[in-house]
């Protein structure tokens, strides 16, 4: 099913018109895949000041959001993997995002050129998000699968739960690179070491959306995000993020 498509102006009109009640009213609540807490946190902090609406979000692997979601049922919207979340039935609409994008990190002192760099012995931990739970491990893993280095590096992988854990070991030096999105990549550019997309064909598509939770989004403040996210203004933000 399609979202309604409203006009952007009108609800904003109207949102800005109202902006001191909505301070005094719950804040929207938004729940996402942790490798896109920044996009996500940019395009709120935007939306907030365009309105005066409040936007609270949490973050977590697409375990863990899905656990959240179940958990608090004021969650109204969530922003991650189409592939994961469509399954899922909670939905009635998604509006896009962008593609996600998987990369491979490595840690400073540690060149890297190519993917096919992993096979040297000086990469002796290789980490990666959680390949059930999180997009990008599975994308990790299939990657490593489809170039046969999967075979070459068993033993010096480390999975851990989120994107943002993976550039938490890079940057302390405790692995000597890791898969992240693009979006972390490019965060972790002034604290880690070279950085590279991994080639698209290695792993399937990765469609980020924002899903509007049935029975939670039918609110002014709920479809004004989501108008929001579709202006050239957040298409700015989220292609900053390397989305």
């Amino acid at each position: 099913m399609r979202l309604r498509a409203f006009a952007f102006g009108p609800v904003l009109a109207a949102l800005m018109l109202a902006a001191g009640a909505a301070q005094g009213a719950d804040a929207l609540l938004v729940a996402a895949g942790a490798g896109y807490r920044k996009p996500v946190l940019a395009l709120a902090e935007r939306f907030t000041a365009r309105t005066g609406i409040k936007v609270e979000a949490s973050f977590g692997n697409m375990g863990q959001v899905q656990a959240q979601l179940r958990q608090n049922p004021a969650i109204a919207l969530v922003a991650g993997d189409k592939a994961f979340l469509e399954p899922m039935q909670v939905f009635d609409g998604f509006a896009p995002l962008g593609q996600g994008k998987l990369a491979l990190v490595a840690a400073r002192g540690v060149p890297l050129k190519a993917l096919s760099d992993l096979k040297d012995a000086r990469f002796k931990r290789v980490a990666l998000p959680d390949p059930v739970k999180a997009v990008y491990g599975k994308a990790a893993t299939t990657c490593l699968a489809r170039t046969g280095l999967d075979q070459a590096l068993q033993g010096r992988l480390l999975p851990v739960a989120t994107v943002p854990q993976v550039g938490a070991y890079v940057t302390a030096g405790e692995v000597d690179a890791g898969f992240v999105n693009r979006t972390e990549a490019l965060a972790l550019a002034a604290r880690a070491g070279e950085a590279l997309d991994a080639p698209a064909e290695c792993y399937d598509p990765i469609e980020i959306v924002l899903g509007r939770v049935q029975g939670r989004a039918a609110t002014p403040e709920a479809q004004a995000f989501i108008d929001f996210v579709a202006t050239p203004e957040a298409r700015e933000v989220l292609v900053q993020h390397g989305l």
